[in-house]
C-alpha cells in the first residue's frame, strides 16, 4: 500500500513528537498529584513500561517483517478473535486521538483565543493535519526530523531560562513517604509511553538496515528525559501546587524575563507546541486510517483520510462535556482501558504468536 521509505532517525523524533506535546501539556499536574516532591522519578519509572512496548513491537516486526499489526493479527489468533483485537485497537485510536484534539483546541481556546468557538478550532487542527496525512508517511518523518530537534531544546531552553526563580529544596526529602507515591504518579506518564504501540503503522516503512529497535530505544529515552525536564521546571518553580495548574508548562514560561527585553514568550510557547502537536495528532491520524484501509482490504487508504477525519472531529466534541470533565478521565477510566489496549493484549497476541511458532511450527 505504500512505498515511501523514512529513515531510522526519522521514525526516532517521530515517535518522540507522537506523545510529546501533550506529555508536558497535562502529565506534571498528574504525577505532581500523586508523586509530590517525587514527581520527578515518575517518568523514569514509567518509561519502563515504553521499552517494553517498543521491544515488543520490534519483536513482533521481526516475526512478521514488513506488515503492520492489522495483517497478521488474524493468521495468529483466528478471524473472529482477530477481528475482536483490531476493533479494540482502531477504537482506542479515535477515541485517543479525539482526546488529543480536544486538549489542544482546549489548550488554545483557554490560554489564548478565548472567543474563539472550540469547534473551529479543532476543525483547523483536523483539516491541517489531513492533508499531511494525504501527503504519505515521509512527508511526516521529514517534518519529525526537522522539528524533534527543535521541540526538546525548547523544552530545555524553558527550564534553564528559569533557573533564577527555583527553590531547589522543593524537591526535598527524595522518597519522604516511600516509593509509593513515586509508583502512583508513574501511571499517567506510563500510558504516554504505552502509546509508542502504534509504531507498528511505521516499521513496513523504515528502510531496510535501519536498526530500528535502537530508534525506539532512543525515542524512549529522549522522551523519558523531556518528562523529567518538565517536571523538574514546574516541582522547582511551584512545588506540590504544581497539581492544581491545569497547563504548568505554559505557566511557568510566563515566569521568563530577562533584563526586561525578553518577556511574554508564551505566544511563542503556543506556535512551538502547536507545531509539535502537528506532527503527533498526524502520526496517530495516519496509523487510524491505514490500518482501517488495511482491516478493509482497501489498496490505497487516501480516500479514507476526510471521512476518518470527519469521525476523529465528532469524537473530539463528542468525548466530554467540558475540559474538566476530559481531566479526570485520564486518572480513572482512561488508564485502565490503556494498559488493556496498549499493554495486554499486545502482550496476549506476542505470547499466541511464539507458542504457535515455536510449538506447533507454525509459519504463518
Amino acid at each position: 500500500m505504500e512505498k515511501e521509505k523514512i529513515s531510522n532517525i526519522q521514525l526516532a523524533f517521530m515517535m518522540y513528537l507522537m506523545v510529546g506535546g501533550t506529555s508536558i501539556l497535562i502529565v506534571p499536574s498528574f504525577t505532581a498529584a500523586q508523586a509530590k516532591q517525587d514527581m520527578w522519578i515518575s517518568p523514569v519509572l514509567g518509561s519502563v513500561f515504553g521499552l517494553l512496548i517498543v521491544w515488543l513491537t520490534w519483536s513482533l516486526h521481526r516475526m512478521f517483517p514488513g506488515e503492520t499489526l492489522i495483517q497478521y493479527v488474524q493468521r495468529v489468533l483466528g478471524k473472529a478473535l482477530g477481528n475482536a483485537f483490531i476493533a479494540v485497537i482502531l477504537f482506542f485510536q479515535i477515541d485517543a486521538i479525539g482526546l488529543i484534539v480536544r486538549e489542544y483546541a482546549e489548550f488554545t481556546v483557554q490560554a489564548f483565543l478565548s472567543q474563539t468557538p472550540l469547534v473551529i478550532i479543532i476543525a483547523s487542527i483536523v483539516l491541517t493535519c489531513s492533508f499531511a496525512v494525504r501527503a504519505g508517511v515521509e512527508v511526516i518523518g521529514r517534518f519529525g526530523l526537522i522539528y524533534g530537534p527543535l521541540f526538546f531544546l525548547f523544552v530545555l531552553a524553558i527550564f534553564l531560562l528559569l533557573l533564577p526563580d527555583y527553590k531547589f529544596t522543593n524537591m526535598l526529602p527524595v522518597f519522604g513517604l516511600g516509593i509509593r507515591p513515586a509508583l502512583k504518579g508513574a501511571l499517567e506518564p506510563s500510558v504516554w509511553f504505552m502509546e509508542f504501540l502504534f509504531i507498528y503503522s511505521f516499521y513496513p516503512a523504515v528502510r531496510q538496515g535501519d536498526q530500528t529497535l535502537k530508534g525506539g530505544i532512543f525515542a524512549v529515552a529522549l522522551m523519558m528525559f523531556t518528562m523529567v525536564i518538565t517536571n523538574f521546571t514546574c516541582l522547582f518553580l511551584y512545588g506540590e501546587a504544581t497539581a492544581n495548574l491545569t497547563f504548568p508548562t505554559l505557566s511557568a514560561s510566563r515566569y521568563i524575563s530577562i533584563s526586561d527585553f525578553f518577556s511574554h514568550v508564551e505566544a511563542i510557547v503556543m506556535a512551538l507546541w502547536m507545531l509539535g502537536g502537528f506532527v503527533q495528532i498526524s502520526m496517530w491520524y495516519y496509523s487510524l486510517t491505514l490500518s482501517t484501509a488495511q482491516w478493509l482490504k482497501l489498496d490505497n487508504y487516501r480516500f479514507l483520510v476526510f471521512p476518518v477525519g470527519l469521525l476523529i472531529g465528532v469524537f473530539s466534541i463528542w468525548t466530554a462535556k467540558n475540559f474538566q470533565q476530559m481531566l479526570k478521565f485520564f486518572p480513572t477510566g482512561g488508564t485502565g482501558f490503556s494498559f488493556v489496549a496498549l499493554l495486554l493484549m499486545p502482550l496476549l497476541l506476542y505470547a499466541v504468536a511464539l507458542i504457535r511458532r515455536k510449538f506447533f511450527f507454525n509459519k504463518y
